[in-house]
């Protein structure tokens, strides 16, 4: 470590340069700064420290949703930044999903000094524990540069490394007294300390027995992969499918679950869909075994509530998902490796799989067929014409509503595109946020977002926010005028019409023309998605591109019952 820096010049933002020195080389190398005030030896600090990139965002809730798609594209940890007062509470949201979303946030915020903390001084409120348990951890700084420079910057070392060995943010409280100006200018500050240790998941050889002994027992046993499924590395993709081929076991897998974008046999086509027909007396389970997190579609859920079989949770994270209370076998194993190793000592009939694959053909089939009979503007449409445009080197966010339902059910498996949403807490705040975040740290391939008229006027802020920074994004808004997704409720039967509508679905009578306006931003309305990507393809020239495809959604709960009812046939 080298610094010009003496004892009488070391001020707040020498004190920060050298936590934010600490904190790139745990892994941190790029920051979202919020403008304010109290935050200006953070921001001045960050601007300075060789290594570390900034970004500017004028809305702190679009700031912290773009860090979060950031961190979810790069693996590593991103910084948030923010003035006292206010400002940190709008990091809330987007920290609760890095939380449950085991992604890297180091969020610091600025703070008044202790002497103005209630007495009736602006822009202050107790910031301390701020976000409560959403954080791995938090810790308050001494004011300004107290703390000194060792302690400083082991203090940024120690908050990148605890975001990335704990899988989460992690809260860095800073109180700063006036001037906040800095005294003068610290030389460069060398990398002092190693990078954190990446998480290695472990293969449990008692638990490898302990499964092979369970998979002995049974006859029917199926995998169904949640959310995040997939924790190592994608090339082990390929190992689970051919162990679950060879030993003749389905495999049921989300959208979500990094599994999909394959034409593996044991891949099980629209899985939501052919669980739909459980009672079709060729299709068997008395033993699932779950890995990643709770299924997108509900279907599986009460699937597998209706069925009596074993029920086992492979659960390396600790995270006990288990929203039916059904699991009785549990495992903390690297769930692919653990899968592949257990899988290869056993073999089932050939009947097993051959029925829940032609099962899955079919319903593909008559999805397929039902399809073609609805509408182009149709969601379910939109959502299967954006999987077969979107390419390997391509990823698809989706909010947290019907667009992540969609994709779950009717892109086909074989989709490559790496598909993402915010399912933590599944919030539809921040989709457009988060997927800016994904594209700016992307250095190839599209980034689409797909997202509904509601979820989108949450986050216009994010739209305008990445043409600012000329993030390229394509954004496409399947408008049904409110929300749609509330008529699959019981409530839709059990209320009046006026009722559930101003209660529930809520409709805005908003389009997004209003957009086109701003610079950077493109808009186009479509009466379905290849028309408006063909439209893109030939006039767009700005960074974000808005495809808008109006909808009737009223009669969707009843086409997709029918449906069902056609694959139960």
């Amino acid at each position: 470590m080298s610094s010009s820096t003496d004892a009488s010049s070391f001020d707040a933002t020498a004190a920060a340069e050298y936590f934010l020195a600490g904190a790139r080389d745990g892994g941190m190398t790029h920051v979202c700064i919020s403008p304010g005030s109290r935050s200006t030896p953070l921001a001045v600090a960050a601007a300075r420290t060789s290594g570390i990139t900034t970004s500017i965002h004028l809305d702190e809730r679009v700031s912290a949703f773009t860090a979060l798609g950031r961190a979810v594209a790069t693996g590593s940890p991103v910084g948030l930044l923010c003035t006292s007062g206010t400002a940190g509470a709008n990091f809330l949201p987007a920290i609760s999903e890095a939380s449950l979303s085991h992604v890297p946030l180091i969020a610091m915020t600025a703070d008044r000094p202790p002497e103005h903390q209630s007495w009736g001084v602006g822009q202050t409120f107790e910031q301390t524990g701020l976000f409560h348990q959403q954080v791995r951890a938090q810790f308050t700084m001494p004011v300004g540069g107290d703390g000194g420079m060792g302690f400083s910057h082991r203090s940024g070392w120690r908050a990148a490394v605890t975001a990335v060995e704990d899988a989460g943010p992690v809260h860095v409280n800073w109180p700063f007294r006036l001037p906040l100006e800095p005294a003068g200018r610290a030389s460069e500050v060398e990398p002092a300390f190693g990078p954190p240790a990446r998480s290695s998941w472990q293969l449990h050889v008692e638990e490898v027995e302990r499964l092979s002994a369970l998979l002995a027992k049974v006859a029917h046993p199926v995998v169904v992969a949640g959310p995040h499924a997939l924790i190592g590395e994608r090339g082990r993709r390929k190992q689970l499918f051919q162990a679950a081929t060879a030993a003749g076991v389905p495999l049921l897998a989300d959208a979500l679950s990094g599994l999909r974008g394959s034409n593996a046999r044991a891949l099980i086509s629209r899985p939501a869909l052919v669980t739909h027909r459980w009672e079709h007396d060729s299709l068997r389970a008395d033993l699932v075994i779950h890995i990643g997190q709770t299924p997108t579609a509900k279907a599986l859920r009460l699937w597998w509530e209706s069925i009596g079989a074993e029920h086992a949770l492979i659960d390396p994270r600790r995270e006990w998902h288990d929203p039916s209370h059904l699991v009785n076998h549990r495992f903390t194993s690297e769930p692919i490796q653990l899968l592949v190793e257990a899988l290869n000592s056993c073999s089932f009939e050939a009947g097993h799989l051959d029925s829940w694959s032609a099962a899955g053909e079919a319903a593909d089939r008559a999805c397929t067929e039902v399809m073609m009979t609805w509408p182009e503007s149709h969601e379910a449409r939109v959502a299967e014409t954006l999987a077969h445009h979107a390419t390997s080197d391509d990823v698809i966010v989706t909010s947290s509503s019907m667009p992540v339902r969609d994709i779950d059910m009717f892109a086909p498996v074989s989709c490559t595109a790496q598909v993402s949403a915010n399912r933590g807490v599944n919030g539809i705040d921040g989709v457009v946020s988060t997927a800016s975040g994904v594209a700016a740290a992307r250095t190839s391939g599209r980034t689409f977002v797909l997202i509904g008229d509601v979820a989108l006027l949450h986050d216009v802020g994010g739209v305008l926010d990445a043409a600012r920074n000329r993030t390229p994004l394509t954004v496409i808004v399947v408008n049904n005028d409110g929300g749609a997704i509330f008529n699959h409720l019981p409530a839709r039967e059990a209320l009046d019409n006026d009722t559930f509508t101003r209660l529930f679905t809520t409709p805005h009578g908003t389009t997004f023309e209003f957009l086109g306006n701003y610079p950077g931003v493109s808009y186009v309305a479509a009466s379905d998605l290849d028309t408006g990507l063909a439209a893109v393809a030939d006039e767009s020239t700005e960074p974000v591109t808005v495809i808008e495809i109006a909808t009737d959604s009223s009669t969707r709960p009843a086409q997709q019952r029918d449906l069902v009812d056609r694959i139960r046939q």
